[in-house]
């Protein structure tokens, strides 16, 4: 027979997530995690979902670091946000990454009150991985971590490249049709 949500969905205490995450090596892996973990904790499931990667800019009030379209099939990262924190914190690359996945699939879930969907990504992200986890720092303190990484040395940054990059293999577990 095969699993049942049960076998599927982590325990209390369980390092089901976290050692998902861990194995996670690029984005379409860590965004099997989080399906896995707003299905499992919330019951809420979304297929056929596109990622994109482009340059939205950076400016010395704040950033964008992604958005979804809602009604739309598509989640969209800032790349030159990404890019900056490789450059000077390349350890938040991936819990960023992570946290953007989240925030932005729970969007898609239709989750779309800002205020709930911030307070739910820091729910998930404690239980999936401990209350010191840098993801869920990021979720529970998104601004003041990023706000000096982030910040121009210059001014504002425009986008370089407005071009989106499709993400190829993402959502691959929704769309194992397709080679």
């Amino acid at each position: 027979m095969g699993e049942t949500e049960a076998d599927r969905c982590a325990n209390p205490g369980d390092s089901k997530y976290l050692n998902a995450y861990d194995s996670s090596d690029d984005l379409p892996d860590l965004f099997e995690v989080v399906k896995d973990l707003v299905e499992c904790e919330l019951g809420h499931h979304r297929a056929g979902l596109m990622l994109g990667l482009v340059d939205l800019g950076i400016s010395s009030g704040g950033f964008v670091g992604g958005y979804y379209v809602v009604g739309g099939n598509a989640i969209v990262i800032n790349r030159q946000a990404v890019g900056v924190i490789q450059a000077r914190d390349p350890d938040l690359v991936k819990p960023y990454q992570f946290y953007l996945l989240l925030h932005e699939f729970l969007h898609a879930v239709n989750i779309l009150d800002e205020a709930e969907c911030r307070g739910t990504a820091v729910a998930l992200s404690a239980r999936a991985f401990g209350k010191e986890h840098d993801v869920t720092r990021i979720a529970r303190d998104f601004g003041s971590i990023f706000r000096d990484i982030i910040r121009p040395i210059y001014g504002f940054m425009p986008p370089e490249d407005t071009s989106i990059e499709i993400v190829s293999g993402f959502d691959r577990s929704s769309v194992n049709y397709i080679y």
